[in-house]
C-alpha cells in the first residue's frame, strides 16, 4: 500500500485528486496539511475522514508517508518537492513540475540518487481519447498529416488567482501552455523540437497573458499551439491530413463521465465519433504508483519532465526576444 502525504487543501486536491485517488487500488491518503487557510483543513479532513496538520514540513517528515502530493502555485512546486525527496518520499507534484529546467533537473538527480519517482500530473494524457487519436491518425483515414494545431485559453479569473502572480509561478505558458506543449510532444516524440515562439503581456499585469509556439519533428511535421488566460475559452485539436481532418474541442479537460467527440471530415463527408468517458486523474495516479514499483517507468517519467521543462525554457527565451 502506498500512503500519501498532501502538501496543501488546495481546490484540485479537494475536488478532483481525492475523489480520483478512490478510484485506484493499494494506494491511499494518510495526512492533509495546511498552513495558508486552516478553515479549508477542517473541512478536507471532514469530508475525507484523514489526519489534518499545520506543518508541511512535519507532514512530510511522519513514519507512516512514503510519498507525498504536491498540489501547490508553481513557484513551490521545487522546495516542498525537494523536501520530500530529501526526506525519502515519491514525490507526485502537479504540473509543472517547476518554473525552470534547471530546478526541474535538480529534482530528477535528487530522485535518481534516491529511487525515487517524481510524477508530474498533466493528467489529460492518460485519458483514452489520446490513444484513441493516435489510434485513428495510424490507421491512415485522413492521410499523410500536414499539419497540427492546439489551442489551450480561457477567460479572466478572479484577480488574486495565482496564475497572475510572478512569484507564485504565474503566467500563461506554465499554466495554459504546459498543456499545448505537452500534446505536442506526444503528437510529435522526442525529436520535437521550437522552431519560433512569442509571449505577450497586458498593461496592469506582471506575467505573460497569452502566446504561442511553432514545433516540428525530425519528419518535418509541425505542430502550432496557442494559449491564454484573457481569452475566449479553447480547448481544441485540429489536424489537417492529405485525406481529411480531424478535430476536437475538450483535448485537455474532458472530465469524468463526459463523452469526447472526434469529427473527422473527409471530402464532403462528416463523421462524429463518440469517445468513452474517462478518469484521466485517476489513470494518473495508477502511472505514479507504476513509477514507484517500476524503475524503467520512473526514468521513462524523468526523461519526460526534462523534456517538457526544456522546450518550455525554450519558449520562454525566444517568446520574450521576439517581443
Amino acid at each position: 500500500m502506498i500512503r500519501i502525504g498532501i502538501v496543501g487543501c488546495s481546490e484540485i486536491a479537494f475536488r478532483r485528486f481525492m475523489p480520483a485517488l478512490q478510484e485506484v487500488s493499494d494506494i491511499c491518503a494518510v495526512a492533509v496539511a495546511e498552513e495558508y487557510a486552516p478553515a479549508k483543513l477542517d473541512v478536507f479532513c471532514s469530508e475525507y475522514s484523514i489526519d489534518g496538520m499545520a506543518s508541511f514540513e512535519q507532514l512530510i517528515e511522519r513514519k507512516d508517508i512514503d510519498s507525498i502530493y504536491v498540489p501547490q502555485p508553481p513557484a513551490l512546486h521545487f522546495k516542498w518537492a525537494m523536501k520530500a525527496l530529501d526526506a525519502g518520499k515519491h514525490v507526485l507534484v502537479e504540473k509543472p513540475s517547476t518554473t525552470c529546467f534547471t530546478d526541474s533537473e535538480k529534482l530528477i538527480k535528487a530522485a535518481k540518487e534516491k529511487g525515487l519517482a517524481l510524477h508530474e500530473n498533466y493528467m489529460f494524457k492518460y485519458h483514452s481519447q489520446i490513444g484513441e487519436i493516435k489510434r485513428i491518425l495510424a490507421s491512415g483515414e485522413i492521410g499523410e498529416l500536414r499539419l497540427i494545431r492546439a489551442n489551450f485559453g480561457f477567460p479572466m479569473r478572479a484577480q488574486n488567482d495565482f496564475r497572475y502572480n510572478k512569484a507564485l509561478g504565474g503566467g500563461a505558458l506554465l499554466d495554459a501552455g504546459g498543456y499545448t506543449v505537452k500534446l505536442a510532444t506526444e503528437l510529435l516524440g522526442s525529436s520535437i523540437k521550437v522552431d519560433s515562439a512569442q509571449l505577450n503581456k497586458k498593461a496592469g499585469y506582471e506575467v505573460d497573458m497569452y502566446g504561442s509556439a511553432s514545433f516540428s519533428n525530425a519528419d518535418g511535421l509541425i505542430c502550432q499551439v496557442g494559449f491564454g488566460m484573457d481569452c475566449q475559452y479553447m480547448c481544441s485539436l485540429d489536424i489537417w491530413g492529405s485525406a481529411g481532418r480531424l478535430f476536437t474541442n475538450r483535448i485537455f479537460t474532458a472530465p469524468v463521465g463526459f463523452n469526447p467527440t472526434v469529427i473527422i471530415e473527409k471530402g464532403a463527408e462528416k463523421k462524429e465519433i463518440i469517445l468513452a468517458d474517462d478518469s484521466s486523474f485517476a489513470h494518473s495516479i495508477e502511472a505514479f504508483k507504476e513509477e514507484v514499483c517500476t524503475p524503467e517507468k520512473r526514468h521513462a517519467m524523468y526523461d519526460e519532465i526534462l523534456l517538457q521543462s526544456k522546450l518550455v525554457d525554450t519558449i520562454r527565451e525566444k517568446g520574450t526576444q521576439q517581443r
